[in-house]
């Protein structure tokens, strides 16, 4: 059996501690006077609306798919034929290659290039009363290495075919802007700015567009990084 496995799970147990507390310390947060702010009763009211809670729940997950089947793996350990319950390993896989790694990805090189270019697009300075520099780079950053530590640890085979996995790719990104416009039509108001400051444009669309032909190439990217890494190594234990 691979040490990895013992590296996979150190990684699995700092990712849920991360964001499980993370998600408490900022739920608590939420009250008192930095309340009585428009952007910060905004972004208390859309929590469970922003792709980057979706992405941490998607990491959350997958953590626990990966300790519950490592977990499996040791305590069988002294049987050289046990192989982990087919669903839970499929599974496993599933999540890792069509939910985490494509919207990890995705939050982490949008939410910085628009946050430096102008933060009020998607992370107005008021939110800063109730989420601190810690916090925000849980969300938007630490949530990239935990994601790489994965791929370092675990060689994946990928599947036979990539066609149902890009399109599950796709689906979650149209079930999101789906969800998007639903708030928006419901309530009046958009989840992000940015999506305020496009409305009635048709660069609301060619934005859409845009991220969903970029899905796609960021879902392959996870495939050649794995190649890459896991085949150095074999290369070098051949040699």
């Amino acid at each position: 059996m691979s040490h990895h496995i013992y590296f996979r799970i150190l990684g699995y147990i700092i990712t849920i501690s991360m964001h499980v507390s993370n998600m408490m310390i900022m739920i608590s947060s939420f009250h008192g006077e930095p309340m009585k702010n428009h952007y910060v009763r905004h972004f208390s009211e859309m929590q469970c609306f922003f792709f980057t809670c979706w992405t941490f729940v998607f990491q959350t997950v997958y953590a626990l798919f990966g300790l519950s089947t490592d977990i499996l793996t040791l305590k069988n350990s002294e049987s050289p034929k046990y192989h982990p319950p087919r669903l839970l390993a499929e599974c496993r896989d599933a999540i890792f290659s069509v939910l985490v790694w494509p919207s990890t990805v995705l939050v982490f090189t949008m939410f910085w290039s628009f946050f430096y270019y102008d933060r009020s697009l998607i992370f107005p300075e008021d939110i800063d009363l109730v989420i601190t520099s810690t916090s925000n780079h849980i969300m938007h950053t630490y949530i990239f290495p935990v994601m790489l530590w994965e791929v370092m640890f675990r060689n994946r085979r990928p599947p036979k075919s990539h066609r149902w996995h890009v399109l599950g790719v796709l689906m979650v990104a149209v079930v999101y802007f789906r969800v998007l416009f639903m708030v928006h039509a419901v309530r009046g108001v958009w989840v992000y700015p940015i999506f305020g400051v496009m409305s009635g444009s048709i660069i609301l669309y060619i934005f859409i567009a845009v991220i969903l032909v970029c899905l796609p190439i960021i879902y392959y990217t996870q495939w050649t990084l794995n190649s890459v890494i896991h085949g150095v190594r074999e290369m070098k234990k051949v040699n």
